[in-house]
């Protein structure tokens, strides 16, 4: 199957499409990278420029952090757990103390004739 997109063509084979742009687009995919002025590949390379610079800033930015917050950080990160797990200890022995009551209801009504 082929088609035209513009001044260049579409050979699609196995899903993919190679238009000769190296664009990679798939061909459920080439509408997103082409539009009626030609392909748009350069717009989707940028884009994933800017995403790969975002990701390794923020690599970048928590080096930092680990190199001069680290020991706050692991205390922080200490203190969370630990407050954390006495939540849950809680809610566990609420919801035991709240079916223990459940199975003293059903033992009253039950025994009641």
């Amino acid at each position: 199957m082929t088609e035209h997109c513009n001044s260049h063509s579409h050979e699609h084979q196995h899903g993919a499409c190679t238009c000769g742009c190296g664009c990679g687009c798939g061909e459920h995919d080439h509408h997103h990278h082409h539009d009626d002025e030609g392909c748009n590949c350069a717009e989707k390379f940028l884009e994933i420029a800017d995403a790969a610079w975002a990701e390794v800033l923020k690599e970048k930015i928590k080096e930092k952090i680990y190199t001069h917050k680290g020991e706050h950080m692991d205390k922080l990160a200490e203190m969370i757990a630990k407050a954390n797990g006495e939540k849950w200890k809680t809610k566990i022995s609420a919801k035991m103390q709240c079916n223990e009551f459940k199975e003293n209801l059903k033992g009253f009504f039950s025994s009641c004739d």
